[in-house]
């Protein structure tokens, strides 16, 4: 499966804070909003500790969950897992990505596989994304007229 005419895609960590951080800003107005009382120092205290950690894991998270390899074959998560199914070039059907920072591609059949792709902002290069898919995608696949054009 770890052929070496693979490539990845790497995702840039800055990117991926940037993507993450409105997101516990927004946390942090809903729970102002709620009405949860802050008077109890413990509380403010964990409070602090997650809102000035946690941005930086899911950011590292986001990094490492969204790498995937792209190869003559298919499409295919690069995080280590148990099964890695390929997504064969001749097996999508779907390329969705509407107000995400990743384009998300599945298959035809029920079942039949999926992967998700980083856009080009969150790439450490991003003109790699269409480099990569014009190398490796058939002429004819609804990916490479989607990402590439």
């Amino acid at each position: 499966m770890n052929t070496p005419q693979d490539a990845t895609f790497e995702i840039s960590y800055p990117k991926a804070l940037l993507v993450t951080i409105p997101a516990w800003v927004c946390f942090a107005i809903a729970i102002v909003l709620e009405g949860i009382p802050m008077g109890d120092p413990l509380l403010v205290g964990f409070l602090v500790v997650v809102f000035s950690v946690m941005p930086f894991v899911f950011a590292a998270c986001l990094c490492f969950m969204l790498r995937s390899k792209i190869g003559h074959d298919g499409l295919r998560s690069a995080v280590p897992t148990f099964y890695q199914r390929v997504l064969r070039w001749e097996d999508i059907a779907v390329v969705r990505g509407f107000c995400s920072p990743f384009y998300f591609v599945r298959g035809r059949a029920f079942g039949g596989g999926y992967c998700i792709l980083p856009r080009r902002f969150l790439l450490k290069r991003p003109d790699s994304l269409r480099e990569l898919i014009e190398q490796y995608a058939p002429a004819d696949n609804i990916v490479r007229k989607n990402l590439a054009a």
